[in-house]
């Protein structure tokens, strides 16, 4: 549930020389107005993979018996623009004497010190008790996602990935998914600390045996998740957490496996944010649990066009970067979303082993990863559950974040990555980052070898594509999900075997438009990723707090100094009104937006 990945990434088009060559000079020219060096990888053909960025925790403040308004507004970093928006949804006030009163009783000790870490979705309060131990108490921001359903299916996700399935994660001490009624006035869960080291602190300074050893205790961690495979498709709770209707009849899928515990546990609804997003969270939706991955990929489209149809408001955006600035008409996104539902029979595979229903945990960047203390380095815990669900294998099996490749092409099927043809006449330097380079390469395919091979689908990119766009047309604007029709379109014979008549139409002047659009659209997202990294800013405009006010001036002065040519050769290739650092949304208001 992090921050997603920047729409471009997934068009995997190559764009005409001409155009990528525009681009790059731009980008040269604004980062010598702001006098920054550009990265030396600033060129922008062929387009490049973009990741989210990984927010570690920032410990912000140690508490002892005192706290002040800091516990409850984000501080390990600042937004440069729609910065109101992004505080609110991170605020949350809560009772501090009645958690350490929880705090106290479920361990037997009383409270000692607090230390906020804080990542993008929750707080985590690091507690000292009077005996020495350490426990983390963990308080759910409002952006994470549903009342109740978030934290009840995170807590009943972990016990039993943990009791079941043999995953090491921390024990939960104590919860509730009631803010109202639990007196603290917030949903939280204490939990123990994670044992052994966070892998994001010490996987530059490991050797290639060490990285080989968490890559298969990894991959042995989930081959236990990937052998319970469930009835229905939706999130894991208890059972006495959902009301009897929303509950799927049956925990295990028919003939496979049984882990026990079917009185206790249950799949209901999703309780993924994007099925509650705005004016989501009060709709009626469909949100199971489906019987079926058709029934799941279809929801998408239906959730959407409810809410297009009834709330969307053009160019309201949370990230200025997301979206090319242009009209948007809701006649266009509904009868894409329309097309995008008549193609899903076709765009599923057959394999049953791919289309199970299977918990994958959302987000394996190395802080969610803890590793033994020794020279072994094996897996020992992993945290951050929220957001997990029983889905179809084949849209949630990925690599781990920290297996990735920077872009490189990878040999496809049970091929290992090689050393270049002209590896032996480079200099030594060169060799040497060759050589480290090769070795992430090889970690990579392993892993791919070893956890996803076994469930490769044939035209991957072209059955996931839409269904990644379907969920987001309002805020990704609607391209990507008609570029992603229009390669189904060019490939239906083999996706359907022919015995259906395709849905989908497109002139030949429409591909050509789509084309143009593509072209345009690439060049403006990797443009703004290179204004995002000429500034040093994530995703989202965010920065690290003591960076703000040189990052604030920065931006206030560099719009005015750029050269009468400069702007008009933005203007030329990207559109008007292109400067991205934007408020793009309705301020709210109130004490807990202040920065």
């Amino acid at each position: 549930m992090k921050v997603p990945r920047s729409p471009a990434a997934s068009l995997r088009i190559i764009r005409p020389a001409t155009a990528a060559v525009k681009s790059q000079n731009v980008s040269r020219k604004l980062a010598t107005v702001v006098s920054i060096t550009p990265p030396s990888y600033l060129s922008i053909s062929p387009p490049r993979p973009s990741h989210p960025p990984i927010f570690e925790p920032h410990v912000v403040t140690s508490l002892g018996t005192e706290y002040n308004e800091n516990l409850f507004r984000y501080t390990s970093g600042r937004w440069l623009y729609n910065e109101s928006q992004q505080m609110a949804q991170r605020y949350i006030k809560f009772d501090v004497a009645a958690l350490h009163r929880v705090i106290a009783s479920v361990c037997a000790s009383p409270v000692v010190s607090m230390e906020k870490k804080e990542g993008m979705f929750n707080k985590t309060l690091m507690v000292t008790l009077a005996n020495g131990k350490k426990v983390a108490a963990r308080i759910k921001n409002p952006i994470a996602g549903p009342d109740h359903l978030m934290t009840s299916s995170e807590v009943a996700t972990m016990d039993f990935v943990r009791h079941n399935l043999g995953i090491p994660v921390p024990k939960i001490l104590a919860s509730s998914s009631h803010a109202p009624d639990n007196g603290v006035g917030a949903e939280y869960i204490i939990m123990e600390s994670a044992p052994g080291v966070q892998l994001s602190t010490i996987w530059h300074t490991m050797d290639s045996r060490q990285k080989k050893n968490v890559v298969n205790s990894l991959v042995a961690l989930e081959q236990n998740m990937l052998n319970a495979k469930f009835a229905q498709y939706g999130s894991l709770y208890y059972k006495e957490d959902i009301p009897e209707s929303k509950r799927a009849p049956h925990l295990y899928a028919h003939g496979s496996r049984r882990f026990g515990s079917e009185d206790k546990f249950c799949i209901g609804p999703i309780a993924h944010r994007n099925f509650y997003e705005d004016e989501r969270a009060t709709m009626d939706l469909d949100r199971g649990p489906w019987s079926s991955p058709q029934d799941y990929l279809r929801s998408l489209a239906l959730r959407e066009e409810a809410w297009i149809s009834r709330f969307a408001k053009p160019n309201i955006h949370d990230d200025p970067f997301r979206n090319v600035p242009g009209p948007q008409l809701k006649e266009d996104h509904l009868q894409s979303l329309e097309q995008y539902r008549s193609i899903i029979p076709a765009i599923m595979p057959t394999a049953r082993k791919v289309l199970a229903s299977n918990l994958w945990h959302p987000d394996l960047n190395p802080g969610n990863i803890f590793v033994s203390d020794d020279d072994e380095r094996r897996v020992v815990s992993i945290i951050d559950w929220q957001g997990c669900w029983a889905g179809p294998a084949y849209l949630q099996m990925k690599s781990p974040s920290f297996l990735d490749c920077d872009g490189a092409e990878l040999p496809s099927g049970l091929e290992f990555p090689k050393l270049p043809s002209e590896y032996n006449v480079m200099s030594l330097d060169t060799k040497a980052a060759m050589r480290e380079e090769h070795k992430a390469q090889i970690l990579h395919k392993l892993y791919e070898i070893k956890q996803l091979y076994p469930y490769r689908v044939s035209h991957r990119e072209t059955r996931t594509m839409p269904v990644r766009a379907a969920g987001r047309t309002w805020k990704d604007g609607i391209l990507p999900l008609r570029l992603a029709l229009l390669d189904v379109f060019s490939r239906w014979e083999e996706l359907s075997g022919g015995d259906e008549p395709c849905p989908l139409r497109f002139t030949r002047e429409e591909v050509q438009q789509l084309k143009r659009q593509r072209d345009r659209y690439v060049d403006w997202h990797d443009f703004l990723d290179d204004v995002r990294m000429t500034f040093g800013m994530r995703l989202h405009g965010w920065v690290p707090q003591h960076e703000y006010p040189s990052k604030r001036a920065l931006l206030e002065g560099t719009r005015s100094r750029l050269p009468v040519a400069l702007t008009s050769q933005l203007e030329e290739i990207l559109p008007q009104d292109w400067w991205p650092f934007r408020d793009t949304v309705p301020l709210p208001s109130g004490p807990e937006v202040r920065a």
